[in-house]
């Protein structure tokens, strides 16, 4: 009997399912419904009845820019339009009762319920990007996307063996001048004083034993044109691993005319920018710590290149003419801190190649090219003497790079001779 008094008591329940779907579609009809009706009701009865103006963004804008426009033809009184509608005009009056209606409708439902646009963006998430109705209200100019175009065809490449000129160019420093100066290319802010500084002495000198210079080539693969040549090939490097072809043979030259003189000078013939030449300046700048370790004694550090100038198609070759032989242009470039590196003897090597710059100057005065000031650093911090010298560009022989670097280095040990 207990049993059957539990049964007795217990109740039946029915699943409900709640659709989502259908309840908005009721609400929706429900709403249309309710619009449609007030439309009509506002269309007979509400002619001529100020409705109040919903504010939105754009209307705000539109409203603030004729303002100022107003303001500013007006003397700043605000003028009533002379072709506005009169209030108690029947037909205007039911036409502005019926699009207020329809403001306040967009207002208070969140979106456009009188446009297919406006109820679809209302449903689908993100619809609102690409929905013109908004546009279209303002008056903007609908513009169709424009068709795909095709990728600008790349230019085809050099034919195999085509061929430039080689321009020969003066490019000493006062070759463009009447008067005659050392000349500096300042690519930096700072400010400098050429004959205070050729007044002052150096901070160091070649007293005391052991190797005073070291050579180096932070990009030691730079190479020259072939002997005689007047064109170049384009699709031709203008580098070689070959030391006997490259700068590292202006080095030699270099390192012994300085030798010969009485200027103990070591040469470093590393490929430092192989097979890195994004790396080259760290590599070398570890071969010039590991030297100055070695030989503390070194004060003078040369880091040999040769330029490059391309113009247009044609590239160029720095040279003059002494004692009748063609030699390659020189320049001395000297790096800063302006970059923000350590270097803070950086106007010590100015001073330095200012000095032999001029040394240079009096024997042969249109060897050298401007003296180059950069922000760069340029390992320039390692000593007090630390230069690159550009001999010559890849426009010029290598015999032409081998005389000019021969007569700059007879003058540069007449001078560091000058200092022990």
């Amino acid at each position: 009997m207990l049993e059957k008094n539990h049964r007795q008591k217990r109740r039946r329940y029915r699943a409900v399912i709640i659709d989502g779907k259908k309840i908005l579609k009721t609400l929706l009809f429900i709403s249309a419904a309710g619009i449609m009706i007030g439309i009509i009701i506002s269309a007979f009865y509400g002619g001529g009845k100020d409705e109040p103006t919903i504010p939105t963004e754009t209307g705000e804008a539109e409203n603030t820019a004729a303002s100022a426009e107003a303001d500013a033809s007006d003397g700043g009184l605000a003028v009533e339009p002379s072709g506005s509608a009169e209030p108690n005009e029947k037909g205007s009056g039911k036409k502005t009762a019926a699009e207020n209606f329809k403001k306040i409708t967009r207002y208070i439902v969140g979106f456009d319920p009188f446009t297919p646009s406006g109820v679809v963006a209302s449903e689908v998430r993100g619809a609102e990007i690409v929905n013109s109705y908004g546009i279209i209200a303002r008056g903007e100019e609908l513009l169709p996307t424009p068709a795909p175009t095709e990728p600008p065809a790349p230019e085809p490449p050099a034919d195999e063996g085509e061929r430039s000129d080689i321009t020969e160019i003066n490019a000493a420093q006062n070759a463009r001048y009447d008067d005659y100066q050392i000349r500096i290319g300042n690519e930096t802010s700072y400010a400098v004083d050429i004959n205070g500084m050729l007044e002052e002495p150096l901070s160091f000198d070649m007293s005391g034993e052991g190797p005073k210079v070291l050579i180096v080539h932070t990009h030691a693969t730079e190479a020259y044109a072939a002997e005689g040549a007047v064109e170049y090939g384009r699709d031709e490097s203008d580098r070689s691993m070959n030391t006997s072809e490259n700068v590292v043979a202006v080095g030699d030259e270099a390192a012994r005319v300085l030798n010969e003189r009485g200027i103990e000078t070591l040469h470093d013939t590393a490929l430092h920018d192989y097979p890195s030449f994004n790396g080259s300046y760290a590599d070398a700048l570890e071969s010039i710590e590991n030297y100055l370790a070695e030989y503390p004694s070194i004060r003078v550090v040369l880091d040999i290149h040769r330029d490059s100038i391309v113009r247009g198609s044609e590239m160029a070759k720095v040279v003059t003419e002494i004692n009748g032989k063609k030699a390659a242009q020189l320049m001395f470039v000297v790096g800063t801190d302006e970059n923000g590196l350590y270097n803070p003897d950086w106007r010590e090597n100015l001073k330095f190649a200012l000095k032999l710059q001029n040394k240079i100057d009096e024997k042969y005065p249109d060897l050298m090219r401007y003296v180059n000031l950069r922000k760069n650093r340029f390992n320039g911090h390692t000593t007090k003497g630390s230069l690159i010298i550009e001999t010559g560009s890849s426009g010029n022989s290598l015999s032409e790079a081998k005389y000019s670097i021969t007569l700059a280095s007879e003058c540069i040990a007449e001078f560091l001779n000058g200092l022990k």
